[in-house]
């Protein structure tokens, strides 16, 4: 019997969309600002499972910005408070927490079995582990990043090197460390990343960010398509 929770969704994803979308799973590398974004929309829309992985606790500096912090979970692990948001939205998703950060030792078992992964990361050495393991597996990962007024979305398909290359040998942080991540920031660039991943999951891969990069300026109100050559 179709769930009435889902009743709005229909008329963009269709009912045979939700079917597609309930049995999928999806894992969110890091739940800090677009994590937290990110799972709380794949649970409302009707993802079946959710495997979220952080090994890291709230801070008073993740109030800002991180919807999953509070002022009650400060210094509780984020991966674990994102699996008590997921319960509470949406009872049908199984949801799986990993306290751990990702890492060469436990990517790929992470990983195995998810349909697709959301890159919610903040360093390039963690990203690259990610993109790495994902090629291995053959699943495809949805890139994003924040900084200041700016950020970034790309679909990365199973044997696309563009962004491992372009990586390989930069800095592992970047201009976040100096602009900060502002409140509105992580809602809109993990808002186009789960519109990404929905996409994808409902094989509409005709209109995904496929080889390129969709950079966005929130203060000049712009968005540029980036080709990656």
């Amino acid at each position: 019997m179709f769930d009435s929770r889902y009743e709005k969704n229909t008329g963009t994803i269709g009912i045979d969309g939700q079917t597609i979308l309930s049995g999928s799973c999806a894992a969110v590398i890091g739940c800090g600002g677009l994590g937290g974004w990110i799972i709380e929309l794949l649970a409302r829309a009707g993802i079946g499972k959710l495997i979220v992985v952080d090994g890291d606790v709230f801070s008073r500096s993740n109030l800002n910005r991180q919807v999953l912090c509070t002022e009650d979970n400060i210094g509780k692990n984020k991966s674990e408070e994102a699996a008590r948001r997921v319960e509470v939205v949406n009872g049908k998703v199984k949801i799986k927490s990993v306290s751990a950060f990702l890492d060469e030792e436990n990517a790929n078992e992470i990983l195995s079995g998810c349909d697709i992964a959301f890159d919610a990361l903040d360093s390039i050495r963690s990203r690259l582990i990610l993109y790495r393991a994902a090629l291995a597996l053959n699943i495809p990962v949805v890139h994003g990043a924040v900084a200041g007024w700016f950020g970034q979305i790309s679909f990365i398909l199973p044997g696309n090197r563009a962004l491992c290359d372009i990586w390989e040998n930069q800095n592992d942080k970047g201009i976040e460390t100096e602009l900060g991540v502002p409140p509105f920031a992580p809602s809109l660039i993990a808002s186009i990343q789960v519109s990404e991943g929905i996409k994808f999951l409902m094989g509409k891969s005709d209109s995904l960010l496929c080889d390129s990069i969709l950079y966005i300026d929130m203060l000049k109100n712009t968005f540029d398509k980036i080709i990656l050559r």
